[in-house]
């Protein structure tokens, strides 16, 4: 093929109906797509699950793409540009900015091994190809003095950084955003926060049809003004989505990391004040929650600006300095750090990309650190607990200027290449919790020799989610398969899902396109979506697709995401796990757990090595495993799950730890 002279690379976010006759090779950039009929087997037209499933085989992007942005933070001395009362929002930012990242390596060597491989003279991307995709094109193009076509991205400035996106400075210009500087005075951050908080003159106050809006407002304030009349007790902040649990009164959403351990403390000298970051008293919802039995003690998200709202009429008035979107823009657009990958410079993008997250998050991190300080000293808390605190900068830095101590509990899966938990160097700037504490010494070991941690800061208390998991009545099999629509005789397989755009692009699908290279007899697949999934992901178009088009007819597959994962567990013939914490979930289940061993970077945990999954490449492997429920020994999983999970349980430990600490 790369002897054809005037060869077009051409890029569609859809297949062709039939294959091009002009001499361009087509790639189809729907993941989910399989070749069928015409253009099965024809050269011309390919899809991007191959092309990218193949270089992920062999090369670890989590690993890589944290040694490159670790690489290039150090050089462009971002770390100290994004300073909020003396704590790097760098540490923040740097999570989002990782994702992003992956997907421009990714990307570029994805169309640098294309462009090898059928040697264009010609790049064309449709309208509707990812923004991300264009990007690459045009800078592998550059490099190779290749012509390109592609509809236009956000224009990039004289610098070569990519230009921000639009802030509402920037919709609306105002004299304050013109002296690239902007002042808030105590005045204008109360209306701030008003409009955050869907206060008189705000969008959400203008289109509310909710009767005793108000009244529900000075309900909360009333609740704040009670919770801050007591001293000395936890401060407990949620954020993340809450998780359907069984329980002996039946099913319960909750946040399955911090809610045993209120619940433990309950009636104690820390008698937990929560206060959820997505509760609003608007939305009917949250406020029968608000209202509940359980939610007495807790607080909406604008408790925060509330609270600094009553600081503002005790002490007059003040200025905050924020900085405005534009000042953000020029503080990191002044960066000209280099990161080259395949020949091509990603640097200019990479500071454009970090550009757009300080001009949209540094004025407001400024704004809530204020008001947070403001919030902790109405409560005087005895100390705050949170998790997922790596991305809680705000509450550090607000609780480190007010002496107040922070008590963190793992979130997740902590890994070895671990954005949140892994740091390679530990400046003044970087805000960590008083204590952390992790579900097994494993997890301590890689925070105190791989990360930057101090002996003294991590704690190993056991996994308060395994406490709820142990409460939870017996799962009824029958009853759950009969819920799913399993047919009696079928082999129930749990496919835990993620929300990453890499693994639901390329690790899932590709996955799944191996491991479907035959028929799978008398198994239903039924997909755990991850709480941050906001669709029904690629799983469904993705098993269709790849079972008509090698002939045989799809296994049954059902999509689920509220549902206990325990019971599902419990009640499932075998986990399949690509990139997925439930993988160590399964393992405390007790479930047969399989591990689509396919990309370089499959086995995060040493799940393998350790003898709790399964490895499997293809349909062959997942057969043989199903049939071999006893390849996983018990001791394989008891020595796992003691370096992996402290036993007895942690809400209790947690109880007793932290009332002595801080009662």
């Amino acid at each position: 093929m790369a002897d054809e002279p005037g060869r077009t690379l051409h890029f569609v976010p859809d297949a062709p109906r039939v294959a091009p006759d002009d001499g361009s090779v087509t790639v189809v950039l729907d993941s989910t797509w399989t070749a069928t009929g015409e253009l099965g087997g024809n050269d011309r037209v390919i899809g991007i699950r191959g092309v990218g499933g193949r270089l992920l085989e062999d090369r670890d992007l989590i690993t890589e793409t944290a040694e490159r942005l670790d690489a290039w933070a150090s050089a462009s001395g971002i770390v100290d540009k994004l300073l909020v009362e003396g704590t790097s929002m760098w540490f923040y930012l740097r999570l989002s900015v990782w994702v992003w990242f992956q997907q421009r390596i990714l990307w570029t060597a994805i169309v640098d091994d294309l462009v090898r491989t059928v040697a264009p003279s010609r790049i064309v991307c449709d309208p509707g190809t990812d923004d991300v995709v264009i990007e690459a094109a045009r800078l592998v193009a550059a490099r190779d003095g290749l012509e390109i076509e592609a509809p236009d991205i956000p224009e990039v400035d004289r610098s070569g950084h990519a230009a921000p996106l639009p802030t509402p400075a920037a919709r609306a210009p105002s004299a304050a955003a013109s002296t690239g500087m902007a002042q808030f005075g105590r005045r204008g951050l109360g209306k701030v926060r008003r409009l955050i908080a869907g206060g008189p003159g705000s969008d959400a106050s203008a289109s509310a049809t909710i009767q005793g809006l108000p009244a529900r407002r000075r309900a909360m304030t009333e609740r704040l003004d009670a919770l801050a009349s007591e001293s000395g007790r936890l401060l407990v902040v949620l954020e993340h989505t809450r998780q359907r649990v069984e329980t002996a009164h039946g099913p319960r959403d909750v946040n399955p990391y911090l809610s045993p351990v209120v619940n433990a403390l309950r009636g104690s000298a820390l008698e937990p004040i929560e206060i959820d970051l997505k509760a609003r008293v608007d939305d009917d919802t949250w406020w029968e929650q608000l209202n509940s039995p359980d939610g007495a003690r807790l607080l909406p998200s604008s408790a925060i600006w509330r609270a600094g709202e009553a600081e503002d009429h005790a002490h007059g008035d003040g200025e905050v300095e924020a900085g405005s979107a534009e000042s953000w823009i020029a503080i990191v657009g002044a960066i000209r750090t280099p990161v080259v990958v395949h020949g091509v410079d990603l640097g200019p993008g990479l500071t454009g990309r970090v550009s757009q997250l300080a001009a949209r998050w540094m004025p407001s991190k400024v704004r809530a650190v204020t008001s947070i300080r403001a919030l902790l000293r109405r409560l005087r808390p005895a100390g705050v607990l949170l998790a997922d605190e790596y991305h809680r900068q705000d509450w550090l830095t607000a609780a480190r200027a007010e002496n107040v101590p922070v008590a963190a509990i793992q979130h997740g899966m902590i890994y070895r290449g671990h954005n949140g938990y892994v740091h390679r160097e530990r400046p003044e700037t970087l805000a960590l919790p008083d204590r952390t504490y992790v579900f097994g010494e494993w997890e301590r070991d890689v925070l105190v020799h791989a990360s930057v941690y101090r002996d003294d800061e991590v704690r190993v208390s056991g996994s308060p989610r395994l406490d709820l998991a142990e409460a939870a009545p017996d799962a009824d099999a029958a009853a759950l398969r009969a819920e799913l629509g399993v047919r009696p005789g079928d082999r129930l397989v749990v496919l835990s899902g993620t929300y990453g755009p890499a693994y639901r692009r390329f690790h899932i699908p590709y996955a799944l396109d191996r491991l479907l290279d035959r028929p799978w007899p008398h198994v239903h697949l039924v997909v755990k979506q991850h709480p941050g999934e906001q669709d029904r992901g690629p799983y469904e178009a993705l098993v269709t697709g790849v079972t008509a088009a090698r002939g045989f007819a799809p296994p049954p597959v059902s999509v689920v995401q509220h549902i206990d994962l325990y019971r599902l567990l419990r009640c499932a013939d075998a986990h399949l796990g690509i990139h997925s914490t439930v993988l160590t979930e399964a393992v405390a289940a007790g479930t047969l757990n399989l591990l689509a061993d396919t990309l370089a970077a499959s086995d995060l945990l040493g799940y393998v090595e350790a003898g709790v999954a399964v490895p499997v490449r293809d349909g062959a492997d997942l057969l043989a495993a199903l049939d071999a429920p006893g390849a996983i020994t018990p001791q394989a999983r008891s020595a796992f799950l003691a370096r992996h999970f402290r036993e007895g349980r942690a809400s209790d430990r947690l109880r007793g730890e932290l009332l002595e600490w801080l009662a």
